[in-house]
């Protein structure tokens, strides 16, 4: 159990780490609408983790689009994010489960049923569709602005689906 929490304090540690520096290495746009729930429609905006400061993106990114289950994120960008934030450190690199759950859009095993407002809502604070909290270990990612989250919900639609019901070890 003492490995187990060591573990879960260096994947935390990481994380916090790699989001510092994503942060601290990107520029921003006064245009932008990247604080969390705005609902930029257009323009161009600063994508956290992405290496773009000027990419263009679209009102499918917004965290407050409840219901809408399509997004024209760029999966290339999502990539990067997904990178940055070190999301494969415990989903694994196929995001079908290592240590936390799969989340594959498997409709039966992963997210696939998710709307990207969902999605949103579990990556920045942690909750469940159901509105119920995700395990503890679950970074919140409050800083993924609603372009950036788009892209990451677009890159985890190109992975590979696994219908494999993966929980992972961190949380029971």
């Amino acid at each position: 159990m003492r490995t187990l929490h060591n573990f879960v304090t260096i994947c935390v540690f990481g994380t916090a780490l790699a989001a510092l520096a994503t942060a601290c290495g990107s520029t921003d746009d006064t245009n932008s609408g990247g604080s969390a729930g705005s609902s930029s429609s257009a323009g161009t905006s600063s994508a956290a983790g992405t290496s773009s400061a000027a990419g263009t993106s679209s009102a499918a990114g917004t965290s407050s689009a409840a219901g809408s289950s399509s997004t024209s994120g760029d999966a290339t960008k999502g990539a990067a994010v997904w990178t940055a934030q070190a999301c494969a450190g415990c989903h694994g690199e196929n995001a079908a489960g290592q240590y936390a759950p799969n989340i594959t859009f498997s409709k039966t095993a992963g997210i696939g049923n998710w709307t990207l407002a969902q999605f949103t809502a579990a990556v920045r604070s942690g909750k469940d569709i159901d509105g119920t909290d995700l395990c503890p270990a679950m970074t919140k990612f409050s800083a993924i602005n609603d372009a950036s989250m788009a892209d990451l919900y677009a890159y985890l639609q190109s992975k590979p689906v696994s219908d494999k019901a993966e929980q992972g070890n961190l949380c029971p």
